[in-house]
């Protein structure tokens, strides 16, 4: 229908319960109410509609993890460059100990708190909903990117009490690439201006005055030409997780998580670096590789000889491997079986 006549009226009208189908299957599926939906290209669009909201000043502090990707790392970079923020690392390696970490790291001066939900580097889930609660009592927002949480650990926006939630379609959700969405409590919307805006932001506007006043809720972020078609599609594969039924696919990803973690501990040449913990397991699987081995050359490698998909992360040695509920545990014993081979 996009191609076909996006101009056309009747075609317009389609696009736009496209996009509020979609909204409202996020919302209902994580926890979240509609008016708390912006829909976006990715997680990082997510992710600096919430860091350029804040009226940055020298001085003032932004705390993120230390084991974070690039869609948050060079946008912090660039906030220390421009407004002379002061930015601070807190371990996460440990989920127990990051509440006290971050903590232990605020001042007066702590605007937001951003950090990974779940480890891109060790798949260690951050205790959320323990870190929202004592931020809050100090009055300080967190922001929470989910690019690797939804489908693969469960996400109830509201029950994790975080502030902001940016994530992607594209990963866990098995959705087409350029959709994404920011979850955005009601109690911090007015508190959270746009920095950037455009046609389709508007709930009004008045040309002759030169005034114009945002939509009510999350739409205020979104504006201009979008990937329509893309949110329909990902409408659709929510819909189909939907069906399968999320019970169904965590139990199938915690078997297929419990046992390529039991495989690696079996193994004499590689290390479990992901939890080894039930409680905090997933999907995301990564090991380090022996003494003397890079893991973006096995990356390579395995792609080219095997056909095999796998990810080196921030640590040189070590290699993530991504389990989804399609997944086989004879593929995993192929994956370990390539590397000895190695």
């Amino acid at each position: 229908l996009q191609n076909r006549g996006p101009a056309s009226p009747d075609i317009i009208g389609k696009l736009k319960d496209a996009e509020l189908d979609c909204r409202k299957l996020l919302a209902a599926t994580f926890g979240a109410k509609p008016e708390e939906v912006t829909l976006t290209g990715n997680t990082t669009t997510g992710l600096n509609t919430n860091l350029w909201s804040i009226d940055w000043k020298a001085g003032d502090e932004l705390i993120i993890g230390d084991q974070e990707h690039p869609a948050l790392l060079l946008p912090s970079y660039h906030l220390v460059r421009r407004f002379g923020v002061v930015l601070k690392l807190a371990p996460v390696g440990r989920p127990e100990r990051v509440v006290d970490e971050v903590v232990s790291r605020l001042t007066p001066r702590t605007r937001l708190v951003a950090i990974s939900h779940v480890s891109r580097g060790s798949g260690a889930v951050l205790p959320a909903a323990a870190l929202a609660a004592a931020l809050r009592t100090r009055g300080v927002r967190l922001l929470l990117d989910g690019a690797q949480g939804p489908g693969n650990v469960p996400v109830d926006f509201h029950a994790l009490g975080c502030d902001y939630y940016s994530l992607c379609g594209h990963k866990w959700l098995l959705g087409p690439k350029g959709t994404g969405a920011l979850l955005v409590r009601e109690d911090a919307r007015d508190a959270t201006p746009p920095s950037w805006t455009g046609s389709g932001a508007q709930a009004a506007f008045d040309e002759a005055a030169q005034t114009s006043e945002f939509q009510p809720d999350g739409r205020r972020y979104e504006f201009a030409t979008r990937f329509v078609a893309g949110l329909g599609g990902w409408h659709e594969s929510l819909k189909w997780l939907g069906e399968l039924g999320w019970d169904r696919i965590r139990a199938r990803q915690a078997a297929l998580s419990a046992y390529a973690t039991a495989a690696i501990k079996a193994e004499r040449r590689f290390e479990l670096v992901s939890p080894e913990d039930p409680a905090q397991r997933n999907s995301i699987i990564v090991l380090r590789l022996p003494e003397g081995h890079k893991a973006a050359d096995l990356y390579h490698r395995l792609h080219k000889e095997d056909n095999i998909l796998t990810s080196p992360v921030s640590l040189p040695r070590d290699l993530r491997i991504c389990l989804h509920f399609y997944n086989t545990e004879a593929e995993f014993d192929l994956v370990l079986a390539r590397l000895r081979a190695y």
